[in-house]
């Protein structure tokens, strides 16, 4: 008798997975590191800024618009910058979270980054357990969990307070869990009921949705036209193949969310057409516009020069990286951020072990049952990434919904692991590795800022600084510049957050209309107030006598600007600029 063989009843435990699985995901709250600045760097940064800007400005005396700035236009009117391409419910959670703290700007970050690892506990939990009833195993549906959320992009992107993050992803796997709830006791309400949940979160879960619906649909019809095969009137078999369809229960599915999410689309729309001023045509609407661009429809900038070859061959290396544990991929990981990084796979192999991973689980999802949810849980991520390649080329993040192939591929190779090995013994110590694989994990990715430190130590000094500033510009109108790279030092969604009781405004300053001026560089000191500052500084408009003034061109012909030396403002053609020691003499 094996060692395996002695602990049966253990093994047997409902409680024992449940538990080792909440145990491992815990680790996820030790080792998140510095929530409280947004101390990650590229698109993690840039995409937490936004989305808690906008959440935080989330209130009732504005209906509950969605807007990431506020600025005052040329006729002195207060305006602010819609975005209302999400549902609210996400933004709304955020800023629930944050309500208690709402008057500290670190700790609203940390409570918003602690409410995104509890929807990636809730995301993992939701998984084991569709797994659980899909497989009737628990220990192969813990360690499939724990391998397919042990990836780079789930374990790095885990506290990034954005809508169309966790709690997207807590959507789909909400419905997928109906799915498997309607399919195995034909509860439908609950699927409906869950797929409306999961539309106030984000729109991913209509690319679940899709496939499931198309499959069911084909199964009904398939199974109504066997039903009339033996008749001889092609009229009454129509009439029977229709009614069947019409009465298809995956047909009413698909009908009730994309009802549902045009409803919450109309409402966005309608609440951004009416804080333009209600004079916007709708197809000039930034959401709309926004729509447009993610399809590759309208004006998509960057997006412009990403063909299907580039697009794909990214996009198969992106889900390799969701087939490994971030612990076993190396170097991997800083693909995105270190392009000359060494790697022990060539770009090519990846693509290929892709592509292979990919048709492998696409298909062996097809001899597993009940073959409409693996088949489902498998190809969602491509009906998503497909059709908005000019949105998931330029966001690694998007990879997080390839989820569905890990899981399907670890759960066909344990179900088959466990099928030869005849005991769950063997795979209850496969899934103590997986815990521990999870865990190391997420502590080396909590190391993952080592490579930025000195870019990380500026962006935390530049946040500090805006914090000083927040007091002093409260209530009042600051312009952050374009010109100087403070743009490039923090995302200017971040200023925003830290400055949001001011109105900001990112451009050049003008004659009225702003109080304050952020810079990059200490200079006119009797109109500097925060003379404390190491990135960042504050100047009170009013104050500032000390500027250099002089056409751009001859500014430009006589003397190149260099950034270390000035910060430089456009007004009307005029360059303002600042510089230390100050020389009055050319004022």
């Amino acid at each position: 008798m094996t060692s395996f063989d002695r602990i049966p009843r253990a093994l047997r435990s409902a409680w024992l997975p449940l538990a080792l699985l909440l145990l491992a995901l815990s680790t996820v709250f030790v080792f998140a590191g510095d929530r409280g600045n947004f101390y990650r760097g590229f698109i993690h940064n840039w995409i937490s800024s936004h989305h808690l800007t906008i959440a935080v400005n989330l209130s009732l005396e504005h209906g509950f618009q969605r807007f990431h700035r506020r600025f005052i236009d040329e006729d002195g009117a207060v305006r602010y910058a819609p975005y209302n391409r999400f549902p609210i419910g996400g933004y709304l959670l955020m800023k629930t979270a944050t309500l208690p703290v709402s008057d500290n700007p670190s700790a609203r970050l940390t409570a918003a980054r602690i409410l995104m690892l509890l929807f990636f506990t809730a995301i993992a939990v939701l998984a084991y357990l569709s797994l659980c009833r899909l497989t009737s195993n628990r220990w192969i549906a813990l360690t499939a969990t724990l391998l397919a959320f042990s990836s780079y992009y789930l374990l790095y992107y885990n506290d990034m307070t954005a809508n169309e993050g966790m709690p997207d992803l807590l959507g789909v796997m909400l419905v997928f869990h109906g799915m498997v709830v309607f399919v195995q006791e034909g509860r439908f309400r609950q699927l409906l009921v869950k797929a409306c949940i999961a539309l106030l979160l984000g729109w991913h879960v209509l690319a679940l949705l899709l496939p499931f619906v198309i499959l069911g649909l084909a199964r009904d019809l398939l199974g109504a036209r066997s039903a009339v095969a033996d008749s001889t009137s092609l009229l009454m078999s129509s009439r029977r193949i229709a009614s069947t369809l019409l009465r298809s229960r995956y047909l009413l599915l698909g009908a009730v969310a994309l009802g549902f999410g045009i409803s919450i689309l109309a409402f966005n729309f309608t609440m951004e057409y009416a804080a333009l001023g209600g004079e916007t045509p709708l197809t000039e609407l930034p959401s709309f516009k926004s729509m447009l661009k993610r399809t590759g429809s309208g004006e998509i900038g960057k997006a412009d020069h990403i063909g299907w070859s580039p697009f794909l061959e990214g996009q198969f290396r992106s889900i390799l990286r969701m087939f490994i544990p971030s612990s076993l991929l190396g170097s991997l990981r800083y693909y995105d951020a270190v392009a000359e990084s060494p790697s022990w796979l060539s770009k090519r192999a990846q693509v290929v072990l892709g592509v292979a991973l990919s048709v492998a689980c696409l298909i062996g999802s097809l001899f597993v049952r009940p073959r409409i949810l693996f088949a489902t849980l498998a190809s969602f991520g491509f009906f998503w990434a497909l059709p908005m390649r000019h949105n998931t080329a330029l966001n690694e993040f998007e990879a997080i919904y390839y989820i569905g192939l890990p899981l399907v591929f670890f759960t066909i190779v344990l179900l088959l692991a466990r099928r030869l090995a005849g005991r769950d013994g063997v795979i209850a110590a496969v899934a103590v590795a997986a815990a521990t694989l999870f865990a190391v994990s997420g502590f080396q990715l909590s190391g993952i800022n080592e490579y930025y430190a000195k870019k990380e130590r500026v962006e935390r000094e530049a946040e500090q600084d805006l914090l000083a500033m927040r007091e002093a510009t409260a209530g009042g109108t600051v312009v952050v510049p374009d010109e100087g790279g403070i743009i490039e030092l923090l995302p200017p969604y971040a200023v925003s957050y830290y400055l949001n009781l001011s109105f900001v405004d990112f451009g050049y300053p003008s004659a009225t209309g702003h109080e304050f001026i952020v810079a990059l560089r200490r200079g006119a000191e009797d109109a500097l107030l925060t003379p404390q500052n190491r990135q960042l500084f504050l100047y009170d408009m009013a104050g500032l006598t000390a500027w250099h003034r002089s056409t751009y061109g001859s500014v430009v012909a006589a003397e190149p600007l260099a950034r270390e030396d000035f910060d430089v403002y456009l007004i009307d053609g005029t360059a303002y600029f600042l510089k230390e020691p100050c020389d009055r003499s050319d004022l």
